[in-house]
């Protein structure tokens, strides 16, 4: 009695090897060890008559390996990223408490006054000094004299023009002097408390929260005071 079933040890190696590359995958990603066994197939299946190149093993095997290398570049800087921010939070926790200096005008007073500094690019004559409040109106205003170039401390001590203490709130502090006989405004840097910090979330940074003033990012922060 005749049957068609024949066997064919180099067909079933064959087919067992593609059975093997059916069931190994991992989380729907080819490996290196897939890409070398499909390759492997792919050479003892292909056409004698127009077997691949050597040039085309050679793309296959390079495009394979920049994936993989960029997979791999993805993964580390994840991890970088990931440290990074850790690295951030850290330093941005150890300036709760503190006084950070900023570029702004407007402060918040706790009832104590403002302090700050003003870069004076090149000498300045008739410096002054003004305090307005939230509403807008002037609450103190000082005289300051001719002042050289270079970084100037300025401090206010929360009280009106009359010495009385004025209640905690926002206030601006503005400059102006006479740099090279041209009346103009000059720049103003005020401290502010860091009364908490907030991690990144929903795609935003890491942020330190200002006492009365609202959130900045850690890049804002000049310099910090005590």
């Amino acid at each position: 009695m005749i049957t068609n079933d024949v066997s064919n040890p180099a067909l079933d190696q064959l087919k067992w090897q593609e059975e093997q590359i059916g069931t190994n995958e991992v989380n729907g990603q080819m490996g290196q060890a897939d890409f070398f066994a499909l390759l492997t197939s792919q050479l003892a299946m292909q056409d004698p008559l127009n077997p691949t190149t050597n040039e085309d093993m050679i793309s296959q095997m390079t495009q394979f390996t920049m994936s993989e290398g960029i997979s791999d570049l993805g993964d580390k800087f994840d991890q970088f990223s990931a440290s990074m921010t850790s690295n951030q939070a850290l330093e941005a926790s150890s300036l709760v408490g503190r006084n950070v200096l900023v570029n702004s005008s407007l402060s918040y007073s706790d009832g104590t006054g403002i302090s700050g500094q003003v870069p004076i690019p090149s000498a300045a004559q008739t410096v002054n000094m003004r305090v307005f409040d939230e509403s807008g109106n002037l609450v103190k205003s000082e005289y300051l004299g001719d002042r050289s170039a270079g970084m100037m401390d300025f401090e206010w001590d929360g009280s009106d023009e009359d010495g009385n203490p004025l209640p905690p709130g926002q206030y601006k502090v503005e400059f102006n002097g006479f740099v090279a006989g041209e009346s103009e405004g000059l720049t103003v840097l005020t401290y502010g408390n860091v009364s908490s910090v907030t991690l990144g979330q929903n795609g935003t940074g890491l942020e330190l929260n200002l006492q009365g003033l609202g959130a900045i990012t850690l890049s804002d922060v000049l310099a910090v005071g005590d």
